[in-house]
């Protein structure tokens, strides 16, 4: 464990030993592993085709980000085209991949029991589209997979429990259901903009991807959302409410989100009270650590008590925004878990009192400075020693 520093600022300001870069890095669960190295053509090959496969359509510029190298990805989307696996669509400004008959056949015939599902019958992702906006809600859905795929869950149905999985069982490490897996029981949810659900041991995230710009949102909808994957909790014995992870492509999206005021016609997203709590996750790959910290319950807690040991004094109220207070009574704000909710109360009471400290990950201090104001102190800690420091546990 790093030494517990004498101040609020050394353990950010100085490397301790934790200034080494990390891999690009992949695996089932936390078990990270190195990606792109000494892997078979093939298994690349493969997993691009059934990533094609269970997404519908899937958006070109993501191949590079499944398969490690853009310049790799371009190769074999070039080899597979030429083969007659897969075509690329191009209409509205929107490309993707699509899979041609030859491409289906080979899916279901060497990897039935994962794509099946969505292959076979009215599934949505069996059917070609043609309306941008369903064209798009298909590449949200992509996005989604590959987001959890990089930060190293288990995807696929055949790694991982049917759904719902029974706690105790292999449920340790988390795994992701994208919407097709669940939506199909039960009508009353069919109509949520969900791409699926995050369950971790006796937790669950409801799980959406904005892209680029602010998402549809219904209320009404999203709370029978909300309400179906509670019920899944509780009939698995768990006590805890169903929390709402919120992807964008980039950092640059959450200020957006924290300012919208549901547009026009009030049908757009605006963080309200539907979930208690909304985490922001972009795709980059440096979310990997703020992910690792708000799913892992115990690296989540170990990491926080540690930073408390730099407070003066620690907040004496249950509810209180601040974490506690510096040496000179300064209140201090963990923000690094990107809670939106958290994070607008967190700027109405600093534009009351006037002062006040946020700590957050290195790649999040240019979002909190354009949401908090420029005049705000941030003190941001290394995502690399974080992950040092959770590892080392």
């Amino acid at each position: 464990m790093p030494e517990k520093p004498k101040s609020l600022k050394i353990w950010w300001e100085t490397e301790n030993g934790f200034g080494e870069k990390y891999p690009c890095i992949q695996g089932t669960g936390y078990g990270f592993k190195e990606s792109g190295v000494g892997q078979a053509q093939v298994e690349k090959r493969d997993l691009l085709l059934k990533l094609i496969g269970i997404s519908g359509e899937f958006p070109v510029e993501m191949a590079g980000t499944a398969v490690g190298s853009k310049t790799y990805a371009a190769y074999l989307a070039t080899q597979l085209k030429k083969e007659g696996y897969i075509s690329v669509r191009k209409k509205d400004g929107i490309r993707g991949y699509t899979l041609k008959a030859k491409g289906r056949r080979e899916l279901l015939c060497r990897y039935p029991g994962d794509v099946s599902l969505y292959l076979e019958g009215l599934s949505e992702t069996n059917h070609v589209k043609s309306e941008p906006q369903k064209r798009l809600r298909l590449h949200r859905m992509s996005m989604a997979w590959i987001f959890f795929y990089r930060m190293g869950l288990r995807m696929f149905l055949t790694e991982k429990p049917g759904f719902p999985p029974v706690f105790g069982k292999g449920s340790k490490n988390p795994a992701y259901y994208g919407a097709a897996e669940f939506k199909r029981n039960s009508d009353r949810i069919k109509g949520s903009r969900a791409c699926g659900l995050l369950l971790c041991e006796q937790q669950i995230f409801v799980v959406y991807h904005s892209m680029d710009r602010r998402m549809k949102w219904a209320k009404k909808m999203e709370r029978s959302m909300r309400s179906f994957a509670e019920g899944v909790m509780m009939e698995q014995g768990s006590v805890y409410g169903a929390d709402a992870v919120m992807i964008g492509n980039t950092m640059d999206l959450m200020p957006e989100l924290l300012e919208s005021d549901g547009g026009l016609k009030g049908e757009l997203f605006q963080v309200d009270d539907v979930f208690e709590h909304y985490y922001y996750f972009s795709m980059e790959d440096v979310s990997r650590v703020q992910f690792r910290l708000v799913t892992d319950r115990d690296a989540g807690r170990r990491f926080r008590d540690f930073l408390c040991q730099m407070l003066e004094k620690r907040a004496d109220k249950e509810y209180a925004l601040p974490t506690g207070y510096d040496e000179n009574g300064n209140p201090v704000y963990f923000c690094y878990e990107l809670e939106l909710r958290d994070l607008m109360r967190i700027r109405q009471e600093m534009d009351w009192t006037g002062d006040g400290k946020v700590v957050c990950l290195d790649f999040q201090t240019d979002a909190l400075r354009t949401y908090l104001g420029k005049g705000v102190e941030i003190l941001a800690v290394s995502s690399e020693k974080v992950m040092r420091y959770i590892e080392s546990g």
